[in-house]
């Protein structure tokens, strides 16, 4: 049986497979539809008979004059192609943004899967946003099999999850630029509020797009190229997840367990993730411009980073400190940003050498400007790869 990622801006065609030249012997003949757009993808189905032995394969389009058909990719399997497979979660014969669409309300739950079993992608027994990431790698044709689906030894994807935590270069200041909002469907990240334009909601997750914190700032932080370095290293049916915690301007006691209120929103936010099938396996973190100079401010960081790997049960993962910027006011503390790894077991700190303050930063002289935001993030999963051992 033949199956083809097609899509068609007009009424489509016929893909006619025939084998030695073009005009060679017809074995099958796929018919396409029109699926409303020369980027907006289906699949399109037929039977292959009266084939044996070895020969060249010709794919021959016939219809109307014109452009017909895009073709992304094909593929044979030996068993039939039916409606209602893996991936086809609202049983009309095709897999497309409509079943992505559907998915994403079950997850979010306003919506329902008649079927579940149609959404759980990798065949693991829950559906979750493991499969919301397969399924937009399908659709952008960064895969053409789900690793549920029975043509290959089924993979058990894993979802790497990290803490995202501090104040304001963190959460980010300088504006995102192009470059910043290519998507990877492989790297997620948990709604930090309702960002009405990106279509993101608090607490549910998302496919990682700048701003990953708070909407209002549309800006570009280190985690942004943190998550984008980091899915460069683990297996093409992995997803990595980020879990935006910071706030500008706070100050390290107000993450704290003791006193702090915000310790609890932070571990209700992490514990969504490993309810989803998230393992939190590192800590990055960019504080203390609030506290610059308080030499207390160290052993309080050690206090926080130990309650958080107990209560959720983190084990020894890494945690990798930021330095702040070497010129401006808080310069100083990095005195303080280096004495971590001595406190904190399986710590590290990553450089600010070189970075730049923000050219629109002319009344605090504090936030790191766009390309050193994005260098910072390559830093930290630099760091991160290494202590993980990846």
């Amino acid at each position: 049986d033949f199956q083809a990622r097609v899509s068609s801006a007009t009424s489509g065609g016929k893909i006619e497979i025939r084998l030695d030249s073009a005009t060679g012997t017809l074995v099958g003949t796929c018919a396409v539809s029109g699926t409303g757009g020369w980027q907006a993808f289906a699949d399109a189905n037929c039977t292959v008979s009266g084939v044996s032995g070895k020969h060249d394969l010709y794919l021959k389009y016939v219809g109307d004059s014109g452009y017909l058909i895009n073709l992304n990719w094909f593929k044979f399997s030996n068993t039939p192609v039916i409606t209602g497979k893996l991936g086809d979660i609202n049983s009309d014969g095709q897999i497309d943004a409509i079943d992505l669409q559907v998915l994403k309300k079950y997850l979010l739950g306003s919506g329902t899967i008649e079927d579940t079993k149609l959404a759980d992608l990798d065949a693991n027994g829950d559906v979750n946003a493991i499969d919301f990431s397969l399924m937009k790698q399908y659709l952008l044709g960064i895969i053409i099999e789900f690793p549920g689906e029975g043509t290959t030894e089924p993979t058990t994807p894993k979802f790497h999850c990290f803490l995202l935590l501090g104040q304001s270069n963190m959460a980010g200041y300088a504006a995102s630029q192009a470059s910043d909002k290519v998507e990877d469907p492989r790297v997620l990240v948990l709604g930090y509020d309702n960002n009405a334009a990106l279509g993101r909601v608090t607490d549910q997750w998302d496919v990682a797009c700048p701003p990953l914190h708070a909407a209002w700032l549309d800006a570009i932080g280190p985690g942004d190229w943190f998550g984008k370095t980091m899915i460069q290293k683990v297996p093409s049916s992995d997803t990595i997840g980020l879990i935006p915690c910071a706030i500008s301007g706070e100050k390290i006691e107000t993450f704290m367990k003791s006193g702090g209120t915000k310790y609890s929103w932070i571990v209700n936010r992490a514990k969504l993730a490993q309810q989803k099938g998230g393992v939190i396996e590192g800590i990055i973190f960019h504080q203390g411009e609030s506290n610059s100079g308080d030499t207390s401010w160290p052993g309080k960081v050690k206090t926080l980073v130990d309650d958080l790997r107990t209560d959720l049960n983190l084990g020894n993962v890494p945690f990798i400190a930021g330095e702040l910027l070497y010129s401006g006011p808080c310069a100083g503390h990095n005195t303080l940003v280096n004495q971590l790894p001595s406190l904190i077991t399986n710590s590290y700190v990553v450089s600010a050498d070189g970075l730049v303050v923000d050219t629109a930063d002319t009344q605090y002289r504090l936030h790191f400007g766009h390309d050193s935001s994005v260098t910072l993030g390559k830093r930290y999963a630099e760091k991160m790869i290494q202590a993980l051992k990846w």
